[in-house]
């Protein structure tokens, strides 16, 4: 992700599917890119006999739109572009240049590339932006048996991924009040992804996925491991 480097806060640019838009595609953007604060997915609930109105969130946030207008493109690098901008992946713009989102080019309307003067293409483009960042690159904290003061620097929850060296059986990993046993694991290193709920290799389990809140938090190892390493998989608004 070397093109990254090329990015200047107050030049606007963004670097999608490890692609540099200026550097590499030699595109021109002439309007800043916001930040935008994704929406809380909160519903109203109005009841009967009672006034004003109560506020149901679960801690979820909705998809938004980033608009990127008035793009130019090489007149013969416009095909190269087309490939370039289908499909997902990690995008990074300049307001941040160490975090990233996964989001996706809108498809849901044909883009229009109109034609300047047979030497330059202009278009209009939107990302359709999962509301999380997070880091390009996230260090591994080391753990040891018993408790483990770990700072999340983030803004919300995140689910956080471990490597546990275990010896050869029960072991236990706590945070807070989740409380998480890979039951009779076989020594060697178990990883543990709370994201996406698995234990590879594959070990039966029992209790609750871990979470990591924003500010520090008390990671307790116990049982029959060793040490080990968590990324806490920051998240950011």
């Amino acid at each position: 992700m070397t093109s990254v480097n090329f990015m200047n806060p107050d030049e606007p640019n963004f670097y999608f599917k490890g692609i540099n838009a200026m550097v590499d595609m030699d595109l021109i953007i002439e309007h800043e890119l916001p930040e935008i604060l994704p929406q809380p997915r909160i519903q109203e609930i109005e009841t009967l006999g009672r006034s004003g109105s109560l506020h149901e969130w679960h801690g979820d946030y909705s998809q938004f739109d980033l608009k990127v207008p008035d793009i130019s493109c090489p007149y013969d690098r416009l095909h190269e572009v087309k490939r370039w901008l289908r499909g997902s992946g990690k995008l990074v713009t300049h307001n941040d240049i160490d975090k990233y989102r996964i989001a996706r080019c809108d498809m849901s309307s044909p883009i229009e590339f109109e034609n300047q003067w047979g030497w330059m293409y202009q278009f209009d483009l939107t990302f359709k932006c999962q509301p999380f960042k997070k880091r390009l690159s996230e260090t591994k904290k080391p753990l040891v048996k018993g408790n483990n003061k770990i700072f999340n620097m983030g803004d919300e929850v995140s689910h956080p991924i471990f490597l546990v060296e275990a010896t050869g059986g029960d072991f236990t990993i706590k945070i807070g009040d989740r409380t998480l046993t890979v039951v009779n694991a076989k020594a060697g290193t178990v990883e543990i992804n709370t994201e996406f709920g698995k234990v590879i290799p594959s070990n039966f389990k029992k209790g609750a996925w871990p979470l990591s809140t924003p500010g520090e938090n008390n990671i307790v190892l116990s049982g029959n491991l060793k040490s080990g390493t968590v990324s806490l998989e920051e998240v950011y608004l």
